[in-house]
């Protein structure tokens, strides 16, 4: 018996570059979607490690915040300032706060520190001393509380009339007239995507 060859079963040339070209589309499809998938990820985890690093930035600037005391303090050359809570040319914020922890008294100092706030080199920096009155020399410790920021700015809070007035600028002194004293500090900060964001803080709260 005779073989007929139109009857062999197979695909053609045209069905086997379709199947290919079909193949290829939902492969790349799928590479594309898990690119996206591992790429939403990636700014997940970066957007949940910026919202802790904020989180623990209010909470440490609450603090500080909260136990500032109002009490004059010497400059590093020895000499009487008069401001508890001020800003100058180099510092956003220096102030000195209690309650600093010192357990049974191993260290040589008491209950205040020295805190300064600085913004340097795109990055919010609490800078503390351990003595209240640091010498011009004094030994720091700096702790970067915010990175990859475009700017931060301050201003004192004052609340007046069932409102409050933002002054930029803090000039806080211990004898001052208390209606002139802030209630608050707040910190405006602007990341590094150029959002801005503000920041209140009371004082003694």
């Amino acid at each position: 018996m005779s073989k007929n060859p139109h009857n062999e079963a197979g695909f053609t040339l045209v069905e086997v570059l379709i199947s290919l070209f079909i193949f290829a589309i939902i492969t790349a499809g799928t590479m594309t979607a898990l690119t996206q998938s591992l790429r939403g990820k990636d700014r997940l985890a970066a957007s949940m490690e910026a919202l802790n690093q904020f989180n623990s930035a209010r909470s440490i600037l609450r603090s500080d915040m909260s136990a500032l005391t109002l009490r004059p303090s010497r400059d590093e050359l020895g000499g009487m300032n008069p401001y508890v809570l001020t800003t100058d040319g180099e510092a956003l914020l220096s102030f000195t706060r209690r309650g600093t922890q010192n357990p049974s008294g191993l260290e040589a100092r008491g209950d205040l520190e020295r805190v300064e706030y600085h913004f340097e080199d795109g990055a919010l920096i609490r800078r503390s001393y351990l003595h209240e009155n640091p010498a011009q020399l004094a030994a720091s410790l700096d702790r970067i509380l915010l990175e990859e920021l475009e700017d931060v700015k301050l201003w004192a809070v004052i609340y007046q009339f069932n409102s409050f007035v933002k002054i930029e600028g803090v000039r806080l002194a211990a004898n001052g007239s208390p209606n002139l004293k802030p209630n608050a500090i707040l910190f405006e900060i602007t990341d590094g995507f150029g959002e801005t964001t503000e920041h209140l803080f009371e004082l003694g709260a």
